[in-house]
């Protein structure tokens, strides 16, 4: 049986910001040895996914060269905090954010919603690492992968690594909608499949498996899954986004339009 469950109502009680809602996902029963012993999952490469370029230059607040990347009613552009955070985890593959990552001048999370797109962009799972007062929470999001019919068992792999006891498989619905109610959480997918192939990412539903854990041990999972499925970028592919090639204009963070800016704040 699927239950369903406010992801909002998780988030404003760990984190003090809700998100989105949810359809919990039985988890699959798969053997832990089997997935253990089986490849790491792989992404979709016959579909729409936007540049690296491109996420770049919306992070900035410039527009995009190909239409669809971004959105106006989902923020992307970047303070100089949130730029810094962002230039830490291409190398190491995971974000870290501190709660739900929610800026109220933006009414949401644009970090978050960078990441997500420069995972997309480069086809691995998106790793988050949501910290929290007295516990953190590390969300390994799936939908990237943009495979909803391996969702299931990409999930199953990575409950199945040593370590990562105690996950919870969630499919979740993007947008402000309530709760879906109802239906199975694979026919919710099949209704999707055709949008994992030609919609942004943004709007496309997440598929997470997530973790509670105490600060020391949550970052340690958070770096355990992103070696596992080579999510970070190394070397000189690991360059920060401050820099002009990568979109970043000459002026600093947070100067107004008026002056020449991207109003970045």
């Amino acid at each position: 049986r699927i239950y369903t469950t406010s992801y909002m109502a998780l988030l404003l009680l760990v984190y003090g910001r809700p998100s989105h809602a949810v359809l919990r996902v039985a988890a699959p029963g798969r053997s832990p040895l089997a997935c253990a012993s089986a490849p790491p999952p792989l992404a979709e490469k016959q579909c729409w996914r936007p540049t690296i370029d491109d996420v770049d230059r919306i992070s900035w607040g410039r527009p995009a060269k190909r239409k669809g990347t971004g959105s106006r009613g989902q923020p992307h552009r970047l303070n100089d905090a949130e730029r810094t955070l962002y230039d830490l985890a291409r190398s190491k593959g995971f974000v870290e954010v501190a709660g739900s990552g929610w800026r109220s001048q933006r009414a949401d999370a644009p970090l978050v919603n960078t990441f997500r797109s420069w995972c997309d962009a480069r086809g691995v799972a998106a790793i988050f690492l949501h910290k929290g007062s007295d516990v953190d929470q590390v969300v390994l999001d799936l939908s990237p992968l943009r495979r909803p019919a391996e969702f299931a068992n990409a999930a199953a792999w990575a409950l199945g690594q040593e370590g990562t006891e105690g996950g919870q498989v969630e499919a979740s619905e993007s947008g402000d909608g309530g709760e879906e109610g109802g239906g199975e959480a694979l026919e919710f997918l099949s209704q999707r499949v055709d949008d994992f192939l030609t919609e942004p990412i943004h709007r496309l539903p997440m598929y997470t498996v997530t973790w509670l854990r105490p600060r020391p041990e949550a970052k340690a999972l958070a770096k355990q899954l992103a070696a596992l499925l080579a999510t970070g970028q190394s070397g000189s592919t690991a360059k920060k986004g401050r820099v002009k090639s990568l979109g970043g204009p000459n002026i600093k963070p947070g100067k107004s339009r008026r002056h020449g800016g991207y109003g970045i704040g």
